[in-house]
Order: C-alpha cells, then structure tokens, then sequence
C-alpha cells in the first residue's frame, strides 16, 4: 500500500472513542420518578415529545427495560431554559 492511499483509509476511518475522564456527575443517573427532585415535573407523555422534538435530552438505556438521563444532560437543559419572570426580578 502506498503511502497516499493509507492517508485516504486513515482520513476514512472513525474516530476513536473519546478517552477523557469524566466527571463524577456523567456517572450519575437519574431515573423518571427522579425527575420531580430535579424540578422537571411533566408526564411521560410529554417528554417522550419534548425528545421527539429534540428539545429535552435523550434518555441513556441502562437495562431492556430501564432508562434514565444523565445528571449533567438534565443540569445542561435546565441551564439552557430561558429565566422566569420571578427569578429575573430577585436577581435585580
């Protein structure tokens, strides 16, 4: 094989898995009935179309018949809501 065509193959390939440690809170999931302590109270129905829709983080498979989220996915959605009405004014 030349050289130029084992460039093109290693510029073809996949990428490695990321290697990085992660931080405690990646490891840590939480469960539906979880949710509520975390402040996200809706139904199931609605998150499944809020995931649907891209717009609530992507359930991790743990088991056939058990999901949960990611406590930073949740931290990270909930840090990217917009601010409410009375948080904004105790801020002031």
């Amino acid at each position: 094989m030349r050289i130029d065509e084992f460039k093109q193959r290693l510029a073809m390939a996949a990428p490695l898995p990321d290697r990085t440690p992660r931080a405690p809170e990646d490891e840590v999931f939480v469960s539906y009935d979880q949710l509520a302590t975390h402040g996200i109270k809706f139904t199931r129905v609605h998150i499944r179309r809020l995931i649907s829709r891209g717009l609530f983080p992507a359930p991790v498979l743990l088991s056939p018949n058990r999901v949960a989220w990611r406590l930073s996915d949740i931290a990270a959605w909930k840090s990217s809501r917009p601010a409410t009405r009375a948080s904004v004014e105790a801020a002031a």
